[in-house]
């Protein structure tokens, strides 16, 4: 069979029916059982799928660009299918420009708490980067970025002939892995963290990059394996497979490392200001049980299934880990990108704003109250709480509340936790959140899935996949492990 790959009637049907049956239905279904008033459901799912397959993408032109810059040749013959990857970010930059256009005109939609008519003083101290233009300017931009070097790499490496094409591509490789490295950091955190600006994690950049490289590499060894299946990429072989492997495997134990680090240094030091976020999505059963499952998916999973050698060796081995991955880490932002969009209003903008100033001076003044474990309102049943009051005076804190210098940082913790946001003071079964893991969300994603193999399988349709002239082309041939 010719190594020239045709996006035949057949596939084309599946990839176009995924594509606008999963989307069609998604986007109707989120207008017509959207329960905020803002369609926020909508605009939630949109920002979650966009910037997670854009993360499967630009895992793509990452590994080129790496690779090129180390000399490694042993990708070279399937070096295409990652490159092809990229081109979703052509339509990923598109969907930001929807999204921030959104912002514009209903920021209630999605970044309610810097976006609107009302702030606090931990949003104002935040400015230098949490406002809607510099929002547009930086997002847009680097996501432009990443769609441009897409381009320019795909165009580079696909005419690759000779040693000198070859080396004079390094300097758009070096380029990119620039840009890459300061983009991946500060899109995570105007793009996802800025959700809940109160919140911060220093982590959370790295933590997102390992999410979706693992994500990616998945992505990567399905299209090679279904390529592989459908009689194309003849030289591509076990070895090829098991070094993809290895990517995925390690990446699934550098995100567990990261994931386990936020979680544990945060529970450790107990930081108010770190805590809500967690405390915020363990109050929601649906979000606890993402969490653990997303955990299971995500580290032991791989743990158990892909630890030997032998198991990376096996197709349907491997696809089977592939699938569970990109879903489990489609669960993992899932959990960071729905709590707050659909988070139910407490009260009007005027108290929002009141209640985010009182939260601010408590922090900076140091004062930390006692809170039962519950959340619940302060009632005749509370017992005795306590407060302690560094270099304040009793007076200053709550008139209900009494001082007490052997209050536990863990109660301390639940008050300021608690008031962090206006949303957590809510009384025995009241709901926190509207966000549901329900049909809309599995449409939207299958939606988005065909989206990216039209893209993918697009870039791919009447090309050679093997680059004969590339000078690296024998070591990949005989890479052997």
């Amino acid at each position: 069979m010719s190594n020239k790959f045709t996006f035949g009637s057949n596939l084309k049907k599946w990839v176009y029916g995924l594509t606008i049956i999963g989307l069609l239905v998604g986007i109707a279904g989120a207008l017509l059982f959207d329960e905020t008033g803002h369609q926020r459901r909508l605009w939630a799912n949109l920002l979650l799928n966009t910037y997670y397959f854009a993360g499967i993408a630009v895992t793509g032109v990452f590994f080129v660009a790496a690779h090129q810059l180390g000399y490694g040749g042993w990708h070279t013959v399937f070096k295409k299918i990652p490159i092809a990857m990229g081109r979703f970010l052509f339509v990923a930059f598109a969907l930001i420009l929807i999204i921030i256009t959104g912002m514009w005109i209903a920021p209630e939609s999605l970044y309610s708490h810097w976006a609107g008519h009302h702030t606090d003083s931990i949003v104002e101290g935040k400015r230098f980067l949490l406002t809607k233009f510099r929002y547009s300017v930086i997002v847009g931009g680097f996501y432009f970025l990443w769609a441009l070097f897409a381009y320019l790499l795909g165009k580079k490496f696909i005419s690759i002939k000779n040693w000198k094409e070859y080396s004079s591509a390094k300097s758009i490789s070096a380029a990119f892995l620039l840009v890459f490295g300061v983009s991946s950091s500060v899109l995570s955190w105007l793009v996802i963290m800025s959700l809940d600006p109160h919140w911060y994690s220093t982590l959370f950049g790295w933590y997102n990059l390992a999410s979706y490289f693992c994500g990616g590499f998945a992505m990567m060894i399905l299209i090679l394996i279904g390529l592989k299946k459908a009689g194309y990429l003849p030289n591509v072989h076990v070895d090829h497979i098991h070094d993809l492997g290895k990517l995925m495997f390690g990446f699934s134990i550098f995100w567990t490392y990261l994931m386990f680090s936020q979680f544990m240094l945060i529970w450790y030091a107990n930081i108010p200001e770190a805590t809500v976020w967690f405390n915020k999505r363990f109050d929601i059963p649906l979000f606890k049980t993402v969490f653990f499952l997303a955990l299971a998916i995500n580290f032991f999973l791989p743990l158990l299934v892909l630890m030997k050698r032998d198991s990376k060796r096996k197709f349907l081995t491997m696809a089977f880990a592939s699938v569970m991955l990109i879903f489990g880490h489609y669960l993992d932002f899932f959990h960071m990108v729905m709590v707050e969009p659909m988070g139910i209003e407490h009260g009007s903008a005027e108290h929002e704003e009141e209640h985010g100033e009182e939260h601010a001076v408590l922090l900076e003044e140091g004062v930390l109250f006692a809170q039962n474990e519950e959340h619940s309102t302060v009632s005749e049943e509370v017992q005795s709480a306590e407060v302690l009051v560094e270099e304040v005076h009793a007076e200053e804190v709550h008139a209900d509340v009494e001082a007490s210098h052997e209050a536990t940082e863990e109660e301390m913790h639940a008050v300021v936790a608690g008031d962090a946001h206006g949303d957590e003071h809510h009384g025995e079964g009241e709901v926190l959140t509207h966000a549901k893991l329900g049909l809309v969300e599995i449409f939207m994603f299958f939606g988005f899935l065909g989206l990216f193999l039209l893209m993918t399988f697009t870039g791919l349709d009447g090309e050679e996949l093997e680059i004969e002239e590339d000078p690296f082309l024998k070591e990949s041939l005989h890479h052997h492990i």
